[in-house]
């Protein structure tokens, strides 16, 4: 049924879910809801109970649920996405599971009417805020037979957002909603909620079909430290730098891979574009101080709230980027949260005070640091740790998560990674299974001795065929334009089903993973396309073969009008000081657009002849 191994109290969650039929999952942040959902609508589903799920959540978990249904099960998920008329026909897709965003379920409830589903999974739903918004009301157009609502928020905060989020299961549990605010509200002589009272009757109203437990009360189940990796989605702006500068890496590993020689300024080009690409994974800020576009941030801030509202845990956060840890403190100064911020213009006096604060003071929450706090600090007192950015060397990340997770740690320790999906962050995540030496010293402030080394270079090269190019998703969402692809997916969606490994055991697996990563099926790959290319110079037929399938499949882009307005946009550019609009096309070198040009001239001057 399920490709993983559950805990007894999962397996408890699900049973509970299956039997009421309708119910809420309303487990402290960790503690896994998303399989529990999962698994209820796998057991509903080999009953036979239902014949499609709807899952509805936040636009930045879409794909994070996708990932997670075709990591831990043999059905097929679809995003539903695009505008009105083609969610329209997803809403109908073949696939078991339908994923979409709780701002486009409202928009088309708003024309539909209604919808219908088997079974309706509801993710993050304390989103909602209150059961007076258009989306809350929207949701609750939506008909299912079945239900699982997932929430973190716990029973003794919000009692008004219970009541909201109870109407998705049973609207007549907790009776009308004065009656229900006159028997647990408390309030002051002016209005103002001071307490709430009789929760204990309210929890045995809902016992049926609520289902929470905390961490301490499942610790034993658990093991010592929890991996998980997040894969939040980029703004439209991020996308197009990220993919621009990817253009220009694709040209140099495509040079490289043509001469197998790069000048030292073409390396520190190429090392440029690294480094930028691997910063607007977190946010456009770091590189350009006068905009800001990212995702990493707010998805920062909903984690903190569940952990806020959840108890009193604390949390540490990590990154490579100074500035990237800037915009975290401001967001938390608006929201008026104690926390301790160390980078590398805080002098070493001062630091003890840092980590004496955060251990003692119970109002200070969150301990906030670039690496130059990953050594020597001693923040027990943590049990969540959150990379804003993945360190491409594997020591500095074991630095950051041992901050917390030490000898004597008597917590259950979560690392929570959040990587840009669809970029160079996730590519080197699922393809090379952190098997970063040969970067280490370029990337994290090393030693620059590869770029000596022309052996060493030379692999890492080989590592950024596979890493720098654009990768197409199966489902076609993301797919872009950019120089000389070469096409991984299947060693792709291998090393995908592998690295799950690390979400659910310790750091001992990693030297396994490094076993398992098909080297030899990059390199096999990366030398087919070499000699195809040779090929096709003293081939005419190959040659022919190769434009055939060029216009074939541009007439197949041209033929939709999404796939054809995303091709527009990626050669397309608008220069917003002068107006000027031009078309950007990667290509391998200078040499190949003179070429080009030439081949038009005689062209051109033979037709002038006639």
């Amino acid at each position: 049924m399920l490709k993983t191994k559950l805990y007894p109290y999962q397996k408890e969650g699900i049973r509970f879910a299956f039997r009421a039929g309708k119910s809420i999952i309303a487990d402290e942040m960790g503690l896994g809801k998303t399989i529990q959902a999962i698994g209820t609508a796998e057991l509903m589903r080999k009953h036979q109970f239902i014949s499609s799920a709807l899952i509805i959540c936040p636009t930045s978990l879409k794909y994070q649920w996708k990932k997670e249904i075709e990591r831990f099960t043999d059905a097929k998920a679809i995003v539903v996405e695009g505008n009105h008329l083609t969610r329209k026909v997803l809403y109908g897709a073949e696939e078991f599971y339908k994923i979409v965003s709780y701002n486009s379920v409202c928009n088309d409830i708003k024309i539909l009417k209604s919808l219908h589903t088997d079974f309706l999974i509801m993710d993050e739903v304390q989103r909602l805020k209150n059961w007076n918004t258009q989306i809350s009301k929207a949701a609750r157009h939506i008909e299912s037979d079945y239900s699982v609502i997932l929430s973190g928020t716990p029973l003794e905060n919000k009692l008004e957002e219970l009541y909201s989020i109870m109407q998705f299961v049973d609207q007549f549990c907790l009776g009308p909603y004065y009656q229900f605010l006159d028997q647990t509200v408390v309030r002051s002589d002016t209005g103002k909620v001071v307490s709430y009272k009789n929760l204990n009757a309210i929890g045995e109203q809902m016992k049926n079909v609520l289902i929470r437990r905390r961490k301490k009360d499942v610790a034993l189940q658990l093991p010592g430290r929890m991996d998980k990796v997040l894969f939040v989605p980029m703004t439209e702006q991020q996308r197009n730098m990220h993919d621009e500068y990817q253009s220009i890496v694709s040209q140099l590993v495509f040079k490289w891979t043509k001469t197998r020689f790069l000048s030292e300024k073409d390396r520190k080009r190429l090392l440029l574009m690294l480094s930028q690409m691997r910063m607007l994974c977190d946010s456009t800020y770091i590189l350009d101080q006068k905009t800001r576009y990212d995702t990493k941030v707010e998805e920062t801030l909903n984690i903190l709230r569940n952990v806020f509202e959840s108890g009193d845990e604390k949390v540490v956060i990590f990154s490579q980027w100074e500035r990237m840890t800037r915009l975290i403190a401001k967001e938390l100064d608006v929201l008026g949260v104690r926390y301790e911020y160390l980078h590398g213009g805080i002098p070493s006096e001062a630091r003890k005070n840092l980590t004496d604060n955060f251990t003692e003071l119970p109002e200070s929450r969150v301990f906030l640091s670039t690496d130059a706090g990953s050594t020597g600090l001693n923040l027990q007192v943590a049990s969540i740790l959150i990379n804003l950015d993945l360190p491409w060397n594997p020591a500095v990340l074991e630095q950051r998560i041992a901050r917390i997770y030490r000898i004597g740690q008597k917590k259950n320790i979560q690392v929570i990674n959040l990587v840009a999906s669809q970029t160079i962050e996730e590519r080197m995540l699922s393809t090379l299974n952190f098997k970063t030496s040969l970067f280490e010293g370029i990337l994290d402030n090393g030693e620059d001795t590869i770029f000596l080394e022309n052996s060493k270079f030379d692999k890492m090269m080989d590592s950024l065929k596979v890493v720098a190019e654009p990768s197409e998703e199966v489902d076609g969402a993301h797919n872009r334009m950019a120089g000389c692809s070469i096409d991984l997916n299947d060693n792709e969606e291998k090393v995908v089903g592998e690295t799950a490994v690390l979400q659910t055991t310790d750091t001992d697996s990693l030297a396994l993973l490094e076993e398992e990563t098909p080297e030899e099926g990059v390199t096999e790959v990366s030398t087919e396309k070499k000699s195809s290319v040779s090929a096709a110079d003293n081939n005419p037929e190959q040659l022919l073969q190769q434009g055939f399938s060029f216009l074939s499949g541009l007439a197949r882009t041209l033929s939709s009008p999404e796939a054809t307005q995303r091709l527009v946009d990626s050669i397309v550019e608008e220069d917003k000081e002068t107006g000027r609009t031009s078309i950007r096309i990667p290509v391998s070198d200078k040499e190949s657009v003179a070429g080009i040009l030439n081949l038009f001239g005689k062209l051109l001057a033979a037709g002038n002849k006639t």
